[in-house]
């Protein structure tokens, strides 16, 4: 991870990134397999593992994370993630590594724009591993950004603060982006500045980091993965899946 927030502080980013309706995009997700599906599922960039945690509350759902943060597998534990060795910590995209040997996944979560830590060849990288963990009728599902919507944004920037109760006497006011984003001149890869206000009772601290980031459209991740033998579908084209994932794309990929 190359996101200074995440890195420095996990229990803020953690509070600041689980407003999505978790149980929503994975029934959109789920509901690709049938009734009541009997998976192996891996999350990827997991996080505090919220989607595997909701999954793993079907019993018929054995779930394995990835992520590179110690202090985020230890959130994912205290919130309810089952098995302690199936949270991997490690860099992707060579933690895949680690589950080779271990179980073939039938589906295999990048979501909340997972993707955007990676330049491309790594990206590539990620992809050519997980074909070799996908079961037969295996299927990866991958949130994208709307490139339409990012360009609205950058053409009328706005900067907005949103506020959080991180603890009984503790505010967190954040902004992402905090000011402006700067671009490569070769890539939509960006420096996204961040802004927390912290407030206590009696002083306030004002934090400022910096997230770096690569943006990909669907196209392209299409491309990737077609030279890689995938099949690919863009699912939030279907009305079930675009209510849960805003303005987001969620593409699915199979083999």
């Amino acid at each position: 991870m190359r996101n200074e927030l995440y890195m420095r502080f996990a229990d803020y980013y953690a509070k600041m990134s689980n407003d999505r309706n978790f149980k929503g995009q994975l029934e959109c997700i789920l509901n690709s397999y049938g009734q009541n599906p009997n998976l192996h599922l891996l999350e990827l960039f997991a996080g505090q593992a919220l989607h595997g945690i909701e999954a793993s509350q079907r019993g018929n759902i054995d779930v394995w994370a990835i992520d590179s943060s110690e202090e985020m597998k230890q959130l994912a534990l205290d919130n309810g993630f089952k098995n302690t060795d199936q949270y991997l910590v490690a860099d992707l995209p060579e933690g895949l590594l680690k589950c080779e040997g271990n179980v073939l996944f039938d589906c295999v979560i990048c979501l909340y724009h997972g993707l955007s830590n990676l330049n491309i060849e790594a990206v590539f990288t990620l992809l050519g591993h997980v074909k070799k963990l996908l079961n037969v009728n295996g299927k990866i599902f991958i949130e994208l950004h709307n490139i339409n919507k990012l360009m609205s944004y950058i053409e009328n920037p706005e900067i907005h603060f949103e506020e959080l109760q991180t603890s009984y006497d503790e505010k967190l006011q954040y902004a992402w982006p905090g000011g402006k984003i700067q671009w490569s001149p070769y890539s939509y890869e960006a420096e996204v500045p961040i802004k927390l206000n912290i407030k206590l009772q009696s002083t306030r601290e004002t934090i400022e980091l910096t997230s770096r980031d690569y943006i990909y459209s669907a196209d392209e991740i299409k491309f990737l993965a077609h030279l890689l033998g995938y099949k690919t579908k863009i699912l939030t084209n279907e009305s079930e899946g675009r209510p849960h994932f805003g303005n987001s794309v969620l593409l699915e990929l199979s083999i």
